[in-house]
């Protein structure tokens, strides 16, 4: 009797420490990873402090399913910029004054929420994981035909990157250099349809990136990863 007592003792332990592991992994891999996302308006490389953050997203990644969210924070959001008490401006600001570290915590303060971690990049990066990819499809309306000649020149003095001009408008497929000036347009509509813009094209960055082979992946990485600067690891990335 003693023995089987103490036998069904170490089984249910035995259920018990399987079960335990089992609800760590399952609610460990649950959840959602939240990344910042400045992409910088930086002419000479600079990706810290000085440099205005034209675009802000906050990319939440459910651990389980995989789905990401894209979510734009208005460059001109009106919001408490630092840890001073009434110190207020433009939301970009916190990156120009600070860098990263105050623009993350400025975002956590001010939408009460928890980022786990970083990204920056240039103008430039972009062009070059979109050049890499092969281009991406993307319909440019007549207003916005209008004036994407203009930044596509300014883009290309920015870059050093060569381009042309686009001869209409309709479906086009955009270089890298074209993509960028499309995602920068402003204007002739909101900042609502810019932030909508600069999310089709990521949005369509990461279906190409799905589709590429691991070679490109890579070529992606190496080129593209000195012109970042994050608290991610390769790994992280390519997971």
């Amino acid at each position: 009797r003693k023995k089987k007592h103490s036998f069904g003792k170490i089984l249910l332990l035995v259920v018990c420490l399987f079960a335990g592991i089992f609800l760590y992994r399952h609610f460990r891999a649950g959840g959602y990873w939240t990344i910042a996302v400045f992409g910088v308006d930086s002419r000479d490389g600079n990706l810290g402090k000085g440099a205005l953050s034209d675009v802000e997203m906050l990319a939440s990644i459910n651990k389980k399913t995989g789905e990401i969210r894209l979510v734009s924070v208005f460059r001109d959001s009106y919001l408490h910029i630092s840890e001073k008490e009434n110190d207020y401006d433009k939301i970009n600001e916190a990156y120009f004054l600070g860098g990263h570290e105050q623009a993350v915590k400025a975002l956590e303060r001010n939408l009460n929420l928890h980022i786990d971690d970083y990204a920056t990049f240039n103008w430039k990066a972009v062009v070059d994981a979109i050049n890499v990819l092969g281009g991406v499809d993307i319909e440019i309306s007549d207003k916005e035909f209008a004036y994407i000649n203009s930044f596509i020149t300014e883009t290309v003095n920015s870059t050093g990157v060569g381009s042309y001009q686009l001869e209409h408008s309709g479906m086009n497929h955009l270089d890298g250099v074209q993509a960028v000036a499309y995602a920068r347009l402003r204007l002739m509509d909101t900042d609502f349809n810019r932030t909508e813009r600069q999310r089709k094209v990521i949005q369509m960055i990461v279906y190409k990136a799905k589709h590429a082979g691991l070679s490109k992946i890579f070529n992606i990485m190496d080129d593209v990863f000195p012109m970042v600067t994050t608290s991610l690891g390769k790994e992280d990335i390519l997971q």
